[in-house]
């Protein structure tokens, strides 16, 4: 017997929807991919609920339609300048009176929740408790502490929240187009499931996600996430700057960025041109490739700029030796790759691409489906485990689905 799930990453230019089988050996299958135009964004935030209740549904019905079967649970998630990150830190005893035992499943649940125990604006979530490492009586860096001798029990965790009113308005969009929610995501983690690998992680890497209307990052290090930024600015301010500096419509701009824009002068030969369709009746004109490149080139720049400098400074003092993971629609952009490893002084610059799961690689191997590809690998490790690393059939795992359950059942009662 198999699960079908759908997986939706609502972004400010498309709703892109993955509908995914898990089979009972664990295994995962893509069997619908499915897309529409975004109009009820801006910058990552909803503004048109109507709008972006209508493009979730075309974009799952176009899903259902290549799977051949119906959506009905699904996995989404959230990102752009409402979601905050800060490290913080737990410690409980694990032995009573300084008595010596082994650390349990009930005393990593105690330390991890010792350590959310922060003051958070009433406005805000914790939508993530991403364990770093643990310290057992004094000794760091350990990953999964279970067993092990001790008195007492410390934790460093990446707590990110996110706006209550921006996921609210979310879960009501998918609600309202007839799904239900079955669990809510960082963006930029669930595309780190997809596309990072253990040894990125571990040796310090950022993934960047280029989007329409924001451009999301997520660092980590020493095998977890370290903290996330975005900057409120992505692919439509280059289209604005391509409209305004060439007096055509914004529409047109786009067009024109996805045939033939580029970022990088030396990938393009000086003879290369491009005609713009002319407007009011005026006959179209012919302008080189570079160009547009010089248009283009500086924006990018200008958001590489923002990002470094939205990044902590503790993060700014650590040596990432990893890669540049480039996701979203933005990282197609020929020369992208040239640009962003002489912002970022490194080689190791790379695009994400999902893995191959079956069904329409063409379509889905793609960065634009590379959170929705997250999220499908996510909700199969939740069959299996939850967000701590616990078993999913164990106490502690069951207690955290019953509260990921208890959770989105609290944003709908807010909601409603």
């Amino acid at each position: 017997m198999s699960t079908v799930i759908t997986a939706i990453d609502i972004g400010t230019s498309n709703v892109r929807a993955l509908m995914g089988e898990y089979s009972d050996e664990g295994s995962l299958s893509i069997i619908g991919v499915g897309s529409a135009p975004s109009t009820g964004l801006r910058a990552g935030l909803i503004v048109n609920i109507e709008a972006t209740m209508q493009s979730i549904k075309e974009a799952v019905e176009a899903a259902e339609v290549a799977a051949g079967c119906e959506a009905l649970s699904c996995i989404t998630a959230v990102g752009g300048s409402q979601i905050e990150s800060f490290i913080s830190k737990g410690l409980v005893a694990v032995g009573g009176k300084g008595a010596v035992r082994e650390v349990n499943e009930n005393d990593i649940e105690r330390v991890l929740e010792a350590s959310r125990a922060v003051n958070i604006p009433l406005d805000r979530h914790i939508l993530h408790v991403v364990p770093r490492f643990y310290i057992v009586d004094g000794v760091s860096g350990i990953k999964n502490p279970l067993n092990r001798l001790g008195v007492r029990l410390e934790s460093e965790v990446c707590i990110i929240t996110s706006s209550g009113t921006s996921t609210q308005n979310m879960l009501r969009c998918v609600s309202r187009a007839g799904y239900t929610v079955e669990d809510v995501m960082l963006k930029t983690l669930a595309a780190a499931q997809a596309v990072v690998t253990e040894e990125e992680k571990e040796v310090g890497s950022i993934l960047i996600d280029l989007g329409g209307g924001t451009t999301d990052v997520l660092v980590l290090a020493d095998g977890s996430s370290l903290c996330t930024v975005s900057v409120p600015v992505g692919g439509s301010l280059v289209s604005n700057d391509i409209a305004l500096v060439r007096g055509v419509s914004f529409e047109t701009a786009e067009k024109l960025k996805i045939s033939s824009g580029c970022c990088w002068e030396d990938s393009v030969s000086d003879d290369e041109e491009v005609v713009i369709p002319g407007i009011g009746g005026n006959p179209p004109q012919a302008i080189s490739r570079r160009e547009i490149c010089s248009i283009i080139r500086p924006r990018i720049e200008e958001i590489f700029s923002m990002v470094r400098d939205r990044l902590p400074a503790d993060v700014k003092r650590r040596h990432l030796n990893g890669s540049v993971i480039l996701a979203g629609g933005g990282s197609l952009l020929p020369g992208i790759v040239e640009l962003t490893a002489q912002e970022f002084k490194t080689e190791n610059v790379r695009i994400a691409r999902p893995g191959n799961y079956g069904g329409p690689v063409e379509i889905y191997r793609s960065p634009e489906f590379t959170t929705a590809a997250g999220l499908l690998i996510q909700g199969m490790a939740h069959m299996h485990k939850n967000d701590t690393g616990l078993s999913a059939s164990s106490p502690a795992g069951k207690r955290s689905f019953i509260e990921l359950t208890k959770k989105v059942g609290r944003w709908f009662k807010e909601m409603f």
